[in-house]
């Protein structure tokens, strides 16, 4: 049987946690996509938009074809 207090909301995190959490997500960011992609990935929404769409154009300029699906892979 749950208790009044097990209903209730849980505690909010106290700052030290929130940057503990914070610094283990962008970790995670680093690891899983390197540098330049995780910090685009932390930007706001308007900005990270911005810059996938510099990133497409610098693509093109430098004659990816971006017609082809991508495999999630090189060769």
């Amino acid at each position: 049987m749950k208790t009044n207090a097990s209903l209730s909301e849980p505690t909010p995190l106290t700052a030290a946690q929130r940057r503990r959490l914070r610094r283990i997500l962008r970790e995670f960011h680093i690891r899983a996509f390197g540098e330049e992609l995780a910090r685009i990935n932390f930007l706001p929404e308007k900005e990270r938009k911005q810059a996938v769409a510099e990133m497409i154009d610098h693509a093109r300029r430098q004659g990816v074809n971006l017609g082809r699906p991508a495999r999630g892979y090189t060769i």
